[in-house]
C-alpha cells in the first residue's frame, strides 16, 4: 500500500496562472522603461497632474499685491474687436501709467510690423521718453509663425526702442496645454524670459530655481472661490483721457509701486489652455500666464522636481513596497481592503509632497508600479508556496 503525508495536499498543481501573471507583471514593469509606452502614460500623468495642480495649487486670500494687468478688451473700443492694437493709444496708456510711478511696465506684445510712421513714432516716443523701467516682448525661433522680413524689422524696433527685452514664448507640453516656463534658445538673442526681465527691472532678485530662465514647473495661484485670474484687472479706457477720475484714483493707488503687464485680452487671441483648464474649461490670455511666472518669482513660490535617478529610485522603492504587501496579504477581503489603504496612503505621500516639500512625484508612475508590484506579489507567493511544498513533500513509500 502507498502512505502518504497530510502535508503532501499542500503540494498540488503547478500553479500556471501565477507564473503566467507574474511574467506579465515583469514585462508591463520593463515597458515602463519604454520611451513610446511611458509616452503614453505620460497623457495619464500630466492629466492627474493638472488635478493635483487645481486641487492643491498656492493660494491667496485677494488680488496678488504687487501686479496689475492693463488688459486691451473689447470695451476699451466700445465692444469692438480691434487687432493689432494701435501703437499710439498704447502709448497714450503708458503716459498714463508712468505718471502713477510703477516700479515696472512689462509689455506683453511683439514688434514684427510698421503700423505706419505716425503710431511707430508715438510708441517710440514714449519709450525713448518714459523714465519708468519698461520692458518689452521679444518673439525668436520658439516659432515658425514670422518669417526673416518681420524678425528683421522686430531687430530694428527693439534696438531703436533701447529698452530690456525678454521672449515671449510660452512652453507647450502633451495636448498643447502650458505647465512649465519655457526655457531659452541657445541661438536667440533673448536669453532673459518676459517675466524674469520684468521682475529684474522692477528690482527684484529671483533666488533658487527662478535665478536663471531655464524651465519649471509654474506655480500658479488662486484667489477666493477659486480665482484662476488673481490679478487686478484695469481696462485701458480707464487711463485714456476723459475717464472717470474716481476710477483713475483707485488704479493709481494699485499701479504706484507695483508692476503692471499690458496685453491682450479679446478672445480667440493669445489664448492658452493651461493645467488650470481641467477645471475651468477655459483657456487663459498670455498676458495672465506671464502673470502667473511673475507672481511666483515675485514671491519665491517654487516647484522641484525628481531627476531621472532619483525617480527610477522612487518608483523601484514604491514597487518594492507592492510586492511586499501583496506577498503578505492572504485573505482576499483583507487583500482589497489593505491594497485600497495602501493605495490612499501612497495618494496623501503625494499630496504631502507637494504641499510641504514642494515636490512633484510621477504619481500615475508610482500607482501603475504599486499595482503591478502587488499583483506579482501575490502570485509570487503562490509559485513559493507550491515550490516549498514540493520541497518538503515525503517520498512516497511501498509497504
Amino acid at each position: 500500500m502507498t502512505v502518504v503525508s497530510t502535508e503532501g495536499r499542500g503540494r498540488g498543481r503547478f500553479p500556471v496562472y501565477s507564473l503566467l501573471v507574474c511574467i506579465l507583471a515583469a514585462l508591463a514593469a520593463l515597458a515602463l522603461l519604454y520611451t513610446p509606452i511611458r509616452s503614453k502614460l505620460y497623457k495619464i500623468e500630466y492629466w492627474t497632474a493638472d488635478w493635483r495642480t487645481v486641487l492643491l495649487a498656492d493660494s491667496t486670500p485677494g488680488k496678488h499685491p504687487r501686479i496689475v494687468l492693463v488688459l486691451f478688451d473689447p470695451a476699451t473700443f466700445d465692444g469692438g474687436v480691434v487687432s493689432p492694437i494701435p501703437r499710439d493709444m498704447h502709448a497714450q496708456v503708458l503716459w498714463g501709467l508712468a505718471a502713477m510711478q510703477p516700479a515696472a511696465i512689462g509689455l506683453d506684445f511683439y514688434f514684427v510690423a510698421s503700423q505706419g510712421e505716425a503710431k511707430d513714432a508715438a510708441m517710440l516716443d514714449a519709450l525713448h521718453k518714459i523714465e519708468r523701467p519698461i520692458v518689452l516682448g521679444g518673439v525668436d525661433h520658439h516659432t515658425t509663425e514670422f518669417d526673416q522680413r518681420q524678425l528683421a524689422y522686430q531687430k530694428s524696433f527693439l534696438a531703436d526702442a533701447g529698452r530690456p527685452v525678454g521672449y515671449l514664448a510660452l512652453d507647450y507640453g502633451p495636448g498643447h496645454v502650458v505647465r512649465r516656463t519655457s526655457a531659452p534658445l541657445a541661438d536667440s538673442p533673448f536669453q532673459e524670459s518676459f517675466a524674469r526681465q520684468i521682475a529684474m527691472a522692477a528690482g527684484a532678485e529671483p533666488a533658487g530655481p527662478g535665478s536663471s530662465s531655464a524651465s519649471m514647473p509654474i506655480a500658479w495661484l488662486k484667489g477666493p472661490d477659486n480665482d484662476t485670474e488673481p490679478f487686478f484687472r484695469v481696462s485701458p479706457r480707464d487711463l485714456l483721457p476723459g475717464a472717470d477720475e474716481t476710477r483713475r484714483q483707485e488704479i493709481a493707488q494699485r499701479v504706484k509701486g507695483n508692476i503692471v503687464i499690458t496685453g491682450i485680452a479679446m478672445r480667440n487671441s493669445d489664448e492658452h489652455d493651461t493645467a488650470l483648464s481641467v477645471w475651468t474649461e477655459r483657456k487663459m490670455f498670455g498676458a495672465i500666464i506671464h502673470a502667473h511666472i511673475l507672481a511666483q518669482l515675485l514671491d519665491g513660490r517654487y516647484y522641484s522636481e525628481l531627476d531621472g535617478r532619483s525617480e527610477l529610485i522612487v518608483l523601484l522603492a514604491v514597487g518594492l513596497g507592492g510586492v511586499i504587501l501583496g506577498w503578505a496579504l492572504r485573505d482576499t477581503y483583507a487583500r482589497l481592503l489593505n491594497l485600497g489603504v495602501a493605495t490612499a496612503v501612497l495618494v496623501g505621500i503625494d499630496a504631502l509632497c507637494y504641499l510641504s516639500l514642494r515636490l512633484v512625484l510621477p504619481f500615475t508612475l508610482m500607482l501603475s508600479v504599486w499595482f503591478i508590484g502587488a499583483l506579482a506579489g501575490r502570485h509570487l507567493r503562490k509559485l513559493a508556496l507550491w515550490a516549498r511544498g514540493r520541497a518538503t513533500a515525503p517520498v512516497p513509500q511501498t509497504a
